[in-house]
Order: C-alpha cells, then sequence, then structure tokens
C-alpha cells in the first residue's frame, strides 16, 4: 500500500530543482540531474542506485502504470513521488546521497570545503522550501496532506523559541532581516535563490544545519 507523505512544504519546482528517472543509453533506469551554471543547462545521470530506481519505479507504476518521472529528496533521506492531484507518495528512505560527474568535478549536495555563507552555492539545485519568518527570528514549513488540508507550522512550536531563534539568525545574517524562501537538502544543507537572470535562478549558500536543532521527521512506514 501506497502512503501519502504527511508534510507538503514544497520542493523548488524550477526544472533543474528535481531529479527524475529515466531510461539510460544502456537501457537501463538511471537518475538524472538537470544542473544549471553560468554557461547554460547540463545533463547528467547516474546509475548507481538501483534499489533507489525500483522504489521510485514502484510508485509510478501503482499510481500511474508509467515508469520513470520526477521524484525529491527531503532532509530526512525520505524519497518523494509527486502524487496525481497535488501532495507526494512516500517511497522510502536513501541512505546514501546522489552524487554525479560534471567536468572534472563532483556534484554533490555536500558543500565542497572551504565554501562559507554567502558563497555561490555550487551543487545541485534540488531542496525543499521553508521560510524564514519576516524578522529572522523562525521557520517554518507547511504539514499537512492534499486530502485534509494543511497548516504552517513553525520551528519554534517543535524546538523552543530559543532553538529556534539561534538557526534562524545564523540563517539572517545572509538572508536578511526580510525573511523568505530557502531550500535545505538531503545533505542538510541550506541554500538561497538571489535573483533570476538569462540563466535562470541563482543561488547562495546559507550553511549547514550541523547540530541545531530542527523539525521532527514524519512518521511514516518503512519501505527502507
Amino acid at each position: 500500500m501506497i502512503q501519502p507523505y504527511p508534510v507538503l512544504s514544497p520542493p523548488n519546482s524550477n526544472k533543474d530543482a528535481k531529479y527524475s528517472i529515466v531510461r539510460g543509453h544502456s537501457g537501463d533506469w538511471e537518475v538524472r540531474l538537470i544542473y544549471r551554471d553560468s554557461n547554460g543547462e547540463h545533463l547528467r545521470t547516474n546509475n548507481r542506485h538501483k534499489k533507489l530506481v525500483a522504489k521510485v519505479n514502484e510508485i509510478k507504476d501503482l499510481q500511474s502504470q508509467r515508469l520513470g518521472g520526477i521524484f525529491y529528496i527531503n532532509e530526512f533521506r525520505h524519497v518523494l513521488v509527486p502524487r496525481t492531484g497535488g501532495g507526494y507518495f512516500f517511497a522510502g528512505t536513501h541512505r546514501k546521497l546522489l552524487d554525479f560527474d560534471f567536468e572534472g568535478r563532483t556534484l554533490s549536495p555536500v558543500a565542497p570545503p572551504g565554501l562559507t555563507p554567502g558563497d555561490p552555492w555550487p551543487g545541485p539545485h534540488i531542496g525543499i522550501r521553508h521560510v524564514l519568518a519576516a524578522g529572522g527570528d523562525d521557520i517554518y514549513r507547511r504539514v499537512g496532506t492534499s486530502t485534509q488540508g494543511t497548516r504552517q507550522e513553525l520551528l519554534s512550536s517543535v524546538v523552543g523559541l530559543e532553538a529556534a531563534r539561534r538557526l534562524a539568525h545564523r540563517l539572517r545574517r545572509v538572508k536578511g532581516y526580510q525573511g523568505g524562501r530557502l531550500y535545505i537538502n538531503e545533505a542538510r544543507e541550506f541554500f538561497t535563490p538571489v535573483g533570476e537572470g538569462a540563466r535562470g535562478v541563482s543561488y547562495i549558500y546559507l550553511g549547514a544545519l550541523g547540530d541545531e536543532a530542527w523539525f521532527r521527521a514524519p512518521h511514516v512506514g518503512d519501505r527502507n
């Protein structure tokens, strides 16, 4: 039985901000990343995650009887498959980080050594959206299901005011007091959009979650 995912904080909806399952040149299923930089759009694939491919395709098959397509991985390493009509299905937990070979370096959700908050974010643009509240004192996400409605959940309501402010203040040093959307990826790295140009949206790095208190992982079944 496939299970709706109870947290609906939407991911980044740009084309280069989602993973997908595609047929490779050999005919096998692979994970594809669309990556944009100042030189344009690049397609990269990874065929080293067979279990992940199987999990996503199982949901795709049960939902539409068509294999392949978009999925996301959130900061709890939960695999999320878009659900027809809105929301997501839970496709299990994937512990291994996805990375891709790119022009002599590795595209990874992990920040490279030496990257500091405020630097351009060089990694994939896939992340789950959260919002730094105006004033920069709290962070929130959306929880609920597409059939039962959603509500805003403040980080302070989960971890307390002091812990929420400590993380929010760290993020606002770069993001600013106005707040706004930011993304956290499967390696628990934060980045935020800084504008849209001819080559698409650019992002800057906000730092890693590290040991800071965070939202609780949703209670979901075991589909490892």
